[in-house]
């Protein structure tokens, strides 16, 4: 094994498994689904820095875009800074995204923007989305960015606005540091609001704007009896900010009485209700933490999952629309990633064949970031520049980006050169970050690809 824990020869013989698919597969050149990616932005708030700085994506732009280009990606989501955009209120500053935006559109990429992604809102503004001037600052701002580019079609308003909500309001990690649900759930409301606003105020701006929302896709489970009200709560919760924003939060709402309890403006629900907004593109973010189970002394660390695509169908049959992957990753070695991807991506063939009978389509897959991130091992609390190695191309201590036999199979699968099932499979390694009833289920899902 090399320091980046993938076998040495193993190169070579990915190489040779790549061509023998493409003489062996030439259905291959039709992949049933989009494979994107997108680079990590999040303003660590207080701190005067994002992950696009951190990671030197904001100076090696180019580089990146022509790598992702290279590999034959056409679209990946890209993080807006408003926070840098509008450092001072009402002054919006454009020289980079400029830049960057134009030569991704130069390359001919298609760019699915992300103009608030988590806490990336502008240090001026104390208290973020519970602040009572955050909806008017953030639809100036998104007026303002859809007029100057006009040519981006695809919008995610915010990015995994429940996850966002509960760790500013719930959790006390991100600002304003909000605890419980009086802090949740008026936080929650605020955010749905602004989607709806937001939504109705880009179709009026960009006729064929399509809305891809990224949330977090989840499932609970109880383990015994004493824990069934929390896994019923969480599986109520994991939908309520969708609920919220398609108008469908009403009095026979399993959660509508805990809602009213902790709403403070009692008027915000009912135009709600008035005002849904619409989405085109359900985008469902998939981690080995995603399914959670419970017990009496609290979250299980060994449980049983039933795998993102289980998962998936869970919502597409509550919402029907069209799904998208719309993040995974995985920290640890390249080995690691390699069958995380193998893994998920096998998962998504599959859900996309069932969803085609069901007439809502699997439409991408996303491994997010295409660079290794930095800093979530803090939750983004603090800006050290410690690399994550999340990435399709890992960083080493200078920065340098690295291509590796990840970046080759996920290159391969964009340009349809491979199917899931040609993936190599590794066992993870002890430092891999993922959960053990993932890691249980794995040899399932290795069963079930030797049967295709």
């Amino acid at each position: 094994m090399n320091r980046r824990g993938v076998v040495t020869a193993g190169g070579r013989e990915l190489h040779a498994s790549l061509k023998r698919s493409a003489r062996t597969h030439p259905e291959c050149a039709r992949p049933a689904f989009e494979f994107l990616t997108g680079f990590e932005g999040t303003h660590i708030f207080g701190s005067g820095y994002d992950i696009l700085e951190t990671t030197e994506h904001t100076t090696r732009f180019e580089e990146d875009l022509l790598l992702l280009a290279g590999d034959g990606l056409r679209s990946f989501r890209a993080c807006i800074p408003w926070h840098r955009v509008e450092q001072q209120r009402g002054i919006y500053d454009w020289t980079w995204t400029d830049r960057y935006l134009n030569f991704a559109y130069s390359l001919g990429l298609n760019v699915i923007a992300d103009p608030l992604h988590h806490t990336s809102f502008p240090e001026w503004l104390q208290g973020g989305f519970v602040n009572s001037e955050f909806p008017s600052c953030y639809l100036a701002f998104l007026q303002a960015f859809a007029r100057r580019y006009p040519w981006i079609e695809r919008y995610t308003i915010i990015n995994e606005p429940f996850v966002t909500a509960w760790l500013c309001g719930n959790c006390e990690i991100w600002h304003p540091h909000h605890s419980g649900d009086k802090g949740f759930v008026p936080m929650l409301l605020a955010v749905a609001e602004t989607i709806c606003r937001a939504t109705a105020e880009l179709e009026r701006i960009i006729p064929n704007v399509i809305f891809v929302h990224a949330d977090s896709c989840e499932r609970h489970v109880a383990l015994d009896q004493e824990s069934q009200w929390q896994a019923d709560r969480g599986n109520h919760l994991r939908f309520l900010l969708l609920d919220l924003v398609l108008g469908e939060v009403h009095k026979d709402h399993p959660l509508w009485h805990y809602v009213v309890e902790h709403e403070h403006k009692q008027c915000r629900l009912a135009w709600l209700r008035d005002n849904p907004a619409h989405i085109d593109v359900l985008g469902l973010d998939y981690y080995s933490h995603s399914e959670l189970a419970w017990t009496k002394h609290g979250r299980a660390d060994v449980h049983p999952v039933v795998g993102f695509k289980a998962v998936a169908l869970e919502y597409a049959e509550r919402y029907r629309m069209p799904i998208m992957l719309s993040e995974t990753n995985l920290r640890g070695t390249i080995a690691d990633r390699i069958s995380w991807l193998r893994y998920m991506a096998l998962e998504c063939e599959s859900l996309a064949a069932e969803l085609a009978g069901l007439g809502h389509p699997m439409v991408g897959f996303c491994w997010y970031p295409f660079v290794d991130s930095t800093d979530w091992c803090s939750l983004v609390t603090q800006a050290n520049r410690r690399i994550d190695p999340q990435g399709i191309y890992w960083l080493d201590s200078c920065f340098e980006r690295n291509r590796s036999a990840l970046s080759d199979v996920y290159r391969a699968l964009a340009r349809g050169a491979i199917r899931p099932v040609d993936i190599p499979s590794y066992e993870f390694g002890d430092g891999a970050l993922v959960e053990r009833g993932v890691r249980n289920y794995l040899p399932h899902i290795r069963r079930q690809a030797a049967q295709r």
